[in-house]
């Protein structure tokens, strides 16, 4: 599907903004819960989304509530998940190790978690979660991507309902309009103003 209105149809839901509140962990290291990130407003009105593009997804399965996700898979393309790993296309993505952290909790019990830097194929790069890599959403069969339809992903990957489950799915194209592009707020003044996207 070439560049149009795909975003803006008469299908697309009214829950479009340009301010969103997070509150789940979905998306971290990225977005923290409590964040306040500020959208560009259907930017995916004149362009199609690409592999990597964080967007706001309004899925009419789940009225009322909105969700931030990145951009994996588009129409036609494979995806899977092996230990953790991403395959595009029956293609490893590349994936370079950044830190591995361990967590107590207060029960004493231990949480590793292991951050990465993800690479697409068109160069787009990208720090994912993964604490592990033997969870059922960490081990997906291949999934093809119909036509009008996108693979999108969280960022932390075991904590993130997205389209490695039946419920959630690949996401027609209708239910995409705005792209987070900033922190405007968030309890750690130091992440106010951080762009967000994707580095290349």
């Amino acid at each position: 599907m070439g560049a149009g209105l795909g975003g803006c149809g008469a299908e697309t839901p009214a829950v479009f903004s340009r301010l969103y509140h997070i509150a789940s962990v979905a998306m971290q290291p990225g977005m923290e819960p409590g964040d306040w990130v500020w959208a560009e407003r259907r930017y995916y009105c004149s362009r199609d989304p690409e592999r990597g593009d964080l967007a706001v997804l309004a899925l009419a399965s789940q009225p009322g509530t909105v969700f931030i996700k990145r951009v994996i898979g588009v129409p036609g393309d494979r995806v899977q998940l092996q230990q953790g790993r991403l395959f595009l296309n029956g293609e490893p993505v590349r994936r370079d190790w950044l830190e591995s952290t361990v967590h107590a909790s207060e029960t004493g019990e231990e949480t590793r978690r292991t951050r990465f830097m993800e690479t697409l194929p068109n160069g787009v790069r990208y720090e994912v979660a993964v604490a592990d890599p033997d969870a059922p959403l960490e081990n997906s069969g291949e999934i093809a991507v119909p036509e009008g339809r996108y693979f999108v992903l969280g960022d932390n990957r075991d904590q993130s309902e997205d389209s490695r489950t039946a419920d959630f799915g690949a996401v027609p194209r209708g239910a995409i309009a705005d792209r987070p592009a900033m922190v405007l707020w968030s309890a750690d003044l130091g992440r106010i103003g951080l762009r967000l996207g994707a580095a290349r």
